[in-house]
């Protein structure tokens, strides 16, 4: 039998959601968790912002929510903000960040690290 505590639950209905593509109610379920600081909530509601799925596309925001994730080691984040910052995506395109970023992502194995790192010379920079 699996318990869930109430945050994992509001975790979960916020997938769920999220899989089903209604995206607002992902929001809804994600964003108290992330003020929380749940790391994987906050690289959902940064990816939901960065998109525009279900909430306004805000940069600002998507930027936000994935660097708090980012800081607590969430490799997701960490790789989502190097690739953003290779393309210039809502923020001032920078190889040294994006270095910076992918290389904590390749440290948390983060599938496709190694492959932007090299797709870009990250190592250059």
């Amino acid at each position: 039998m699996m318990f869930f505590s109430p945050a994992n639950a509001d975790f979960n209905d916020g997938w769920v959601a999220f899989t089903n593509e209604d995206f607002k109610t992902a929001s809804r379920e994600w964003k108290p968790l992330a003020e929380k600081g749940d790391a994987k909530s906050q690289t959902n509601l940064g990816i939901l912002y960065f998109n525009g799925k279900g909430v306004l596309k805000d940069y600002k925001k998507a930027i936000f929510w994935l660097k708090k994730a980012a800081e607590q080691g969430e490799g997701e984040a960490q790789f989502i903000l190097g690739k953003i910052y290779t393309q210039g995506d809502g923020v001032v395109k920078s190889f040294k960040t994006a270095k910076y970023w992918v290389q904590l992502a390749y440290e948390n194995d983060f599938e496709g690290a190694e492959e932007l790192w090299n797709k870009h010379k990250l190592w250059k920079y």
